[in-house]
């Protein structure tokens, strides 16, 4: 029994306990605090990153916490979200992006890209360049996400559809779209050049985005060392590392 100030727990729990005993501890959220919470106690951390550069810095500062939390940065593994569109060329990988984009509920994503900036966006324009927002320093909201849309917009300088389409399939997540050498490419640059251990996969189309990369672009993963060829453990803890 346990009678705390934030809850209350009468007896034990009535379930068994699982082989791997606690569970594997994951977070999520950009925000000084956030970060400061992944390293004390995280094991593994979902983070988003439109882009090499912004992936590098969150990892070199996480990893900088975890380190001064006295904890080993290489036993905490940091994932950004990843979205693929493949095709066997980089035309058809493209098309595919646009099929999906097609599906796009607006009035839907515009209320959402509003949550995500904290501003009403039910008015805008589609077809036009997006409004300025304010600066990431004045924002209040979740940080992580709103800097990743700032950074979208200066660098694509997208239209207000355009936006929608980017954050529909993961957010604001890094995309990678192109045959699955390509994204294969991508991925090794990302884990090669220190901007993250591994991915949380964001398919955006299923089952058919999944098994896509599954199929086609694990192989070549596994063909560069980067992904493992067989399971050593039967837990999640044992599987949670980034090459094979």
């Amino acid at each position: 029994m346990h009678e705390g100030e934030y809850f209350r727990v009468d007896g034990r729990l009535n379930v068994p306990r699982s082989p791997q005993g606690r569970p594997v501890l994951f977070q999520a959220g950009a925000s000084a605090p956030g970060r400061d919470l992944a390293a004390k106690y995280a094991e593994g951390i979902y983070a988003v990153a439109y882009d090499l550069p912004s992936a590098q810095e969150y990892y070199g500062d996480v990893k900088a916490r975890i380190g001064r939390a006295g904890r080993n940065p290489e036993q905490v593994l940091i994932m950004p979200g990843l979205v693929t569109y493949i095709g066997s060329t980089k035309k058809a990988a493209a098309a595919a992006q646009a099929a999906a984009d097609g599906y796009l509920p607006v009035e839907n994503s515009l209320a959402q890209l509003g949550r995500f900036i904290q501003r009403d966006c039910s008015d805008w324009e589609l077809d036009q360049p997006v409004p300025e927002l304010a600066p990431a320093l004045s924002f209040t909201g979740p940080a992580g996400r709103y800097a990743t849309i700032l950074r979208i917009v200066e660098t694509e300088k997208p239209t207000v559809r355009q936006l929608l389409g980017r954050l529909a399939a993961g957010g604001g997540h890094c995309t990678m779209v192109g045959t699955p050498e390509d994204v294969a490419d991508g991925i090794e640059q990302w884990f090669v050049h220190g901007g993250a251990d591994g991915f949380n996969l964001m398919p955006p189309v299923l089952p058919g985005s999944l098994e896509e990369f599954v199929d086609r672009v694990v192989p070549v993963l596994q063909r560069r060392g980067l992904f493992r060829t067989r399971y050593e453990g039967s837990m999640l803890r044992e599987h949670l590392q980034p090459a094979a």
